[in-house]
């Protein structure tokens, strides 16, 4: 998808689920990075959500790499793509993307609210189906999922609930299969053959109150490097 398909998909989601229990979280807008040259990236920053401030209330907002140059949060992106460059050698482009594009800065929401309902769950799934179509068009070498939850979503934590003898927790796990190289010392994608030899680092946030320090974010940049050879 386009920058402008993928507005036209996130108006008709916003639209389908304002009537609903979700609309106090619609009306802040949508929001999301894209970058043009998206399928020519090696390295793929996902996310969990946009946050939300105040005075962003635009129905859809959306920008690119040269808009968040100077953007606190974007700022270890573009630490780790200087240091490929100046410390290995590796010429890498990289892109950003969030596995939903709803803002909201209070994470646990995800899991306390939107998840326990039905509705929400739907909101939620209609949302990945859009970004499984973003990463088949990006086809990445690397991404680094730097939040906790996208293994959740991933579909890493499906169990069989006790209660009613059903598989919950799938997700994308049926559309995406990794597996921890212990060679790489990091997942590889399986499937889809599309995505297939992507290796993924499953980190926390890389900014903010809880990112990594600063060891940890030099053995990942090291780590990158080492895989992308």
């Amino acid at each position: 998808m386009n920058k402008e398909q993928l507005i036209v998909e996130y108006k008709k989601l916003k639209e389908e689920f304002s009537s609903g229990e979700l609309k106090g979280l619609l009306d802040r807008g949508f929001a999301f990075q894209y970058d043009e040259d998206e399928a020519d990236c090696e390295l793929l920053f996902l996310g969990m959500n946009p946050s939300f401030g105040h005075n962003q209330e635009e129905e859809i907002q959306v920008w690119d790499r040269p808009m968040i140059a100077n953007k606190d949060y974007f700022q270890p992106f573009i630490g780790i793509e200087k240091s490929l460059k100046e410390d290995y050698g590796k010429d890498v482009k990289w892109t950003h993307f969030d596995l939903f594009v709803f803002r909201e800065t209070k994470q646990a929401k995800i899991k306390s609210e939107i998840m326990k309902n039905e509705e929400g769950r739907v909101f939620l799934f209609k949302q990945l189906e859009i970004t499984k179509n973003r990463l088949l068009k990006a086809k990445p070498k690397v991404i680094v999922a730097s939040n906790a939850l996208i293994r959740t979503f991933f579909g890493m934590k499906r169990k069989v609930d006790k209660k009613t003898n059903v598989e919950v927790g799938i997700w994308l796990g049926d559309w995406l299969k990794c597996e921890f190289d212990k060679v790489l010392g990091t997942y590889v994608v399986n499937e889809p053959t599309e995505l297939k030899g992507t290796k993924i680092f499953f980190t926390s946030m890389l900014s903010g109150q809880r990112a990594l320090d600063l060891g940890t974010r030099e053995r990942l940049t090291w780590h990158i490097a080492q895989v992308l050879k």
